[in-house]
């Protein structure tokens, strides 16, 4: 009878052993000798959510052996009940009085930046409707990052810039890393505005958007303004109406946060930054 009851075909004989696995793992993990410069606080993601998952973890099994686990729970949950009462019953701040009849030169400027990966299908509209808004021209500027799309929205692009004066294009070398932060690094030391805007390009935006947003920033311990988002197609589809109640209820919970004096996010789209928060 055979010493295996496989066959040696099967057998694991051939694995490299589990010394040659780590090494190779900790190659991969090495950080770039020379990282991209347009790429940041990427460094060290493996270790640092190793760490964060091992303290959670960590805590959780301790809980169970701790003999006051259970009135450290229950003091934690009543203050969380607590926090989510004050965020529910919070008045919201009054929308600000759009900007009206008032000098160009006395309006801040603002660079809007789309980054556009194979946007064919999209990106004209967009350009089309930032280009004609109820905000005098001298006071801003688009840029458009086209970052490597291999359809036609390169060519459309150029096509455009020659139409409007205050679109810029930005194409990106190829090889260039960071995806769509990336690419709004990239161009951000390029601009000149005091607010920078950044939507994706299939966002659809009113011509008075900058009139209704902007005289926010009149608030100077204000640093930035994210747009509540809809989806324009809404139909009878569920997963939709889903996502649209989703939307909803997110830019509820966001707006009420921000009324007892937390702090809101930014999505990436619809959002307006002032130029010196970035750089502080």
């Amino acid at each position: 009878m055979p010493e295996n009851s496989w066959r040696e075909s099967d057998s694991f004989n051939d694995l490299p052993p589990i010394s040659a696995l780590l090494a190779d793992l900790s190659e991969l993990v090495e950080p770039d000798e020379d990282p991209d410069p347009h790429v940041y606080g990427t460094e060290n993601r493996r270790r640092r959510a190793a760490i964060a998952l091992t303290a959670i973890w960590s805590g959780t099994i301790a809980l169970h052996f701790m003999a006051w686990s259970y009135w450290f729970v229950a003091g934690l949950t009543t203050l969380v009940g607590i926090h989510a009462v004050r965020i529910l019953f919070a008045r919201p701040l009054p929308p600000a009085k759009p900007l009206d009849n008032i000098q160009p030169a006395s309006l801040p400027v603002v660079s809007i930046l789309v980054a556009a990966k194979n946007e064919e299908t999209v990106i004209e509209r967009l350009v089309t409707t930032l280009c004609s808004l109820d905000y005098p021209a001298s006071q801003y500027e688009l840029w458009v990052i086209d970052d490597n799309s291999t359809d036609g929205t390169s060519t459309l692009l150029k096509q455009l810039a020659q139409q409007y004066k205050q679109l810029r294009v930005f194409h990106r070398p190829l090889g260039s890393a960071g995806g769509k932060s990336g690419a709004l690094n990239q161009v951000l030391p390029l601009t000149r505005g005091e607010v920078i805007a950044v939507f994706d390009a299939d966002a659809q935006i009113t011509p008075d958007l900058f009139r209704r947003v902007l005289p926010l920033f009149e608030r100077t311990d204000l640093g930035a303004v994210q747009v509540r988002k809809q989806i324009a197609n809404v139909s009878g589809n569920l997963w939709i109406q889903g996502q649209v109640a989703e939307m909803a209820l997110d830019s509820f919970w966001q707006e009420q946060r921000i009324a007892i004096g937390g702090i809101g996010e930014l999505r990436g789209n619809g959002q307006f930054v002032r130029r010196t928060a970035l750089e502080r």
